[in-house]
C-alpha cells in the first residue's frame, strides 16, 4: 500500500497566520487576551517568544469552531494546527501534545 507523505509544514508560517487571523477579528483578540492574560499592548513584543505562539496554537486548538475557520483560511486540514502546535513546543522546549490526526 502506497501513503501519500504528509506535505512539509511551515510551523512558524502557520502561527504567524493564526496571530493574523486574531488580530482580523476583535472578538478573538478579546478573547485572546482574557483566555491567555497577554496585554494587547505587549502582543508585539511577545510575539519575539517561541512560547508565545504555542500559547497561539492553543489557542485555537482549545475551540472547535476557531480551529475550523482558522483551518479553512489558511487552507489547511486541521490537524495540521496541532502538528505545528507541536513542532512550535518542540522548539520552546514545551511539552508535546497528543491531537488527532
Amino acid at each position: 500500500m502506497i501513503r501519500e507523505r504528509e506535505p512539509v509544514l511551515d510551523a512558524d508560517g502557520v502561527a504567524i497566520d493564526a496571530l493574523a487571523f486574531i488580530a482580523s477579528h476583535q472578538d478573538l483578540i478579546d478573547r485572546f487576551v482574557d483566555v491567555t492574560g497577554f496585554d494587547v499592548s505587549q502582543l508585539r513584543e511577545s510575539a519575539s517568544r517561541p512560547e508565545f505562539f504555542v500559547a497561539v496554537m492553543d489557542f485555537f486548538l482549545a475551540h472547535e469552531p476557531d480551529l475550523l475557520d482558522l483551518a479553512s483560511q489558511l487552507h489547511v486540514q486541521p490537524g495540521a494546527t496541532g502538528r505545528a502546535r507541536n513542532e512550535l513546543a518542540r522548539k520552546a522546549g514545551i511539552a508535546l501534545e497528543d491531537f488527532p490526526a
